[in-house]
């Protein structure tokens, strides 16, 4: 298991050389791009894929926070499949990727980890951000401010939804939260999804929440 442990250090200080920064001593916010390689994600009508919107607002949050100063670890910074560096032996794929982001975030032991993703439904009217968070008082808090600052963007009234039945939620120890922007089978949501002024504010709002919610809980 060290093994694995070391493999996940390596490819986190690969990701901050590459970025021009030095490594820290500890990390206050991992973001986790979701899908990536060979995992699309979930693709909207006109074939745009999930990951590809995941990295460019993980990115632009990632950037954004540390401007702000904290300490920031990214899981991909391009579009990668992390379950191709597994070497545990597990027969899924989908398995093997979320094994790798748990390693990475039981290594770095950040202050918060978020993952983003996009949404779709059948429905094509739905829409609206989603935040999913795990079942600790941390982790519910800084799911509500995410919520209320993205339902500003959208100029919507959603509620956070616990993740029971996810994988990370259920395993991870630092507070979670999967961040489901908006729906990409939802042309409205799809239009903001894809509109660099619109990426922009999505982030503003999740790193101010980010910001309310160390407030309440600073960082050591």
């Amino acid at each position: 298991m060290k093994k694995y442990v070391l493999t996940c250090l390596i490819f986190m200080l690969f990701v901050w050389s590459s970025s021009g920064y030095a490594y820290p001593e500890r990390f206050d916010v991992i973001i986790d791009v979701g899908h990536g390689g060979i995992d699309g994600g979930t693709v909207s009508p006109n074939n745009m894929l999930e990951k590809d919107l995941n990295l460019e607002i993980g990115k632009k949050l990632y950037q954004k926070l540390m401007d702000q100063g904290y300490n920031v670890g990214i899981t991909r910074l391009r579009d990668y499949a992390l379950s191709d560096d597994s070497r545990l032996g597990i027969r899924s794929r989908h398995l093997r990727d979320l094994t790798q982001r748990k390693l990475i975030a039981d290594a770095l032991k950040p202050k918060l980890f978020i993952s983003i993703h996009m949404n779709a439904a059948a429905k094509e009217s739905r829409r609206g951000p989603l935040v999913i968070y795990q079942a600790s008082e941390k982790s519910y808090a800084v799911a509500q401010l995410l919520q209320q600052h993205l339902n500003e963007v959208y100029k919507m009234k959603k509620w956070p939804l616990k993740g029971k039945s996810y994988f990370l939620m259920k395993h991870l120890e630092m507070p979670s939260v999967i961040v489901e922007v908006g729906y990409m089978s939802n042309p409205r949501d799809l239009a903001m999804l894809t509109d660099e002024a619109m990426q922009t504010q999505l982030v503003d709002a999740m790193a101010h929440s980010i910001g309310e919610y160390f407030l309440v809980y600073p960082v050591d």
